[in-house]
């Protein structure tokens, strides 16, 4: 249950109590954020959208607090054989998340061999992702870091049934999450930075807020 010899998360400093406090209160927050924003989604698709879309989003959902939910379990734990097993979990939710989001869209496309299509590409991808992850801790972390991008943008090659699906606000607000993702990256590489951690997780947690808001929007129209 520990990283490998030499690892470069071993030779990282150790934040400081008001940096764990800080990461602590984003993750909250963003808990919170979806405890109230979740059973107002899925009540609307359940009066108003059908089965297959509220079990889409409920598959969302799932991936949004087992994300955030594990995610803030192994940041707070403090260095322990625990932690090292939550760490698995951590990442491994992060491919749960991005299937879980593809899921909530996919279900509006018109046409099945497109949604087939990606959805399996994505599942499979996040799959191979998890058991990666679980059964080789440690390992390939920043291939890793590549792989959740690459599979995020992995939609991108459906831009032309997805915009004909989608309201032109929820596309742009998917580019915007898928962006802004991006762009917290290089927070979470900057290790250097006090408050890094935070500011990473504060970048999902907005990310993570505006696909909520893109998805919302595509339920409601």
């Amino acid at each position: 249950m520990t990283l490998p010899e030499h690892h470069y998360r071993i030779l990282k400093r150790l934040p400081s109590t008001g940096e764990i406090l800080a990461d602590g209160i984003v993750h909250a927050l963003a808990l919170l954020a979806g405890m109230i924003a979740f059973p107002l989604l899925l009540s609307h698709a359940l009066n108003h959208s059908g089965l297959g879309v509220f079990a889409a989003l409920t598959v969302y959902a799932a991936g949004f607090f087992l994300m955030f939910g594990f995610s803030l379990a192994y940041n707070m734990a403090p260095p322990s054989a625990v932690k090292w097993l939550l760490r698995r979990f951590d990442h491994s939710m992060i491919y749960v998340m991005i299937a879980g989001t593809y899921t909530a869209v996919l279900v509006h496309l018109e046409s099945p061999a497109w949604a087939w299509a990606i959805g399996g590409v994505v599942w499979l991808g996040a799959l191979v992702g998890i058991l990666v992850k679980v059964a080789l801790p440690g390992r390939y972390d920043r291939l890793s870091i590549l792989a959740y991008i690459l599979l995020g943008w992995v939609g991108a090659v459906a831009v032309v049934p997805v915009s004909a699906a989608l309201p032109a606000v929820s596309l742009w607000l998917l580019v915007a999450g898928g962006l802004t993702y991006v762009l917290g990256v290089a927070f979470h590489l900057w290790e250097r930075l006090r408050f890094q951690n935070a500011i990473w997780h504060l970048f999902v947690a907005i990310a993570a807020g505006l696909h909520f808001a893109a998805i919302a929007v595509s339920v409601a129209a």
